[in-house]
Order: structure tokens, then C-alpha cells, then sequence
């Protein structure tokens, strides 16, 4: 599953080479200054809505891009885990939702930063 890199400047979600493949593209980077915040949800599938780009197994998993409305997500989630939803500004993407044990922590350490 997807990791979170995270540094002063920076946040990346660093794929899996199946999951490149799955998502069509490589690993996301966006800087810090981006994040407008973050939140933990128990699963993250439950967020996504719109036309997918990637890969997906309806109601189990969704690596790509999701598109709804006026909204860009790339999400890496599988049903049932908990992940973090990170909103975003001026990037190619408005959020990123991706799937992470420790998502509350990540969260919480996202949102405070900002």
C-alpha cells in the first residue's frame, strides 16, 4: 500500500510500482505550504464520488484520479481502512485521500503544521 513521506518542504505519496501502474502515473509530491488541512476517516472509499481514472474494484479498491463536480482527488484507498483526507491548495490535485494505519496520527500532524 501507498506510504506518506513526509519533511519540512514537502509531503510525497510514494506508490508501489503496481500501484504506479494501477494509478497511471508515479509517486505525488505536493510542498508543505499546500496543505490546508487534514483529517483522519475511519474509511476512506466512503469519500470518494466522481469519474475515476485507474484502477479500481468497485467497493474494495481505488488507486488513481477521481474527478467530481470541480473537484480533483488522487486516492489510493482500500474498503474498510481507515486513511487521510489532506486538502489542498493550488496544486494539481484539491486532496489526496490515501489509505494508512496510523492515519489519525498523520492527520494530526498535518494539521497542525499548517
Amino acid at each position: 500500500m501507498a506510504t506518506l513521506s513526509i519533511d519540512d518542504d514537502a509531503l510525497a505519496v510514494q506508490l508501489s510500482a503496481v500501484e504506479k501502474i494501477g494509478a497511471l502515473r508515479g509517486n505525488v509530491t505536493v510542498p508543505r505550504s499546500a496543505i490546508m488541512g487534514a483529517r483522519a476517516v475511519p474509511d476512506g472509499m466512503k469519500e470518494l464520488h466522481g469519474t475515476r481514472v485507474g484502477t479500481g474494484i468497485p467497493g474494495v479498491l481505488v488507486i488513481g484520479t477521481i474527478r467530481s463536480g470541480g473537484s480533483v482527488t488522487f486516492a489510493v484507498c482500500r474498503a474498510n481502512r481507515p486513511a487521510v483526507v489532506i486538502d489542498l491548495t493550488g496544486q494539481q490535485y484539491d486532496r489526496l485521500v490515501v489509505s494508512l494505519a496510523d492515519a489519525e496520527a498523520i492527520a494530526a500532524t498535518l494539521d497542525k503544521a499548517h
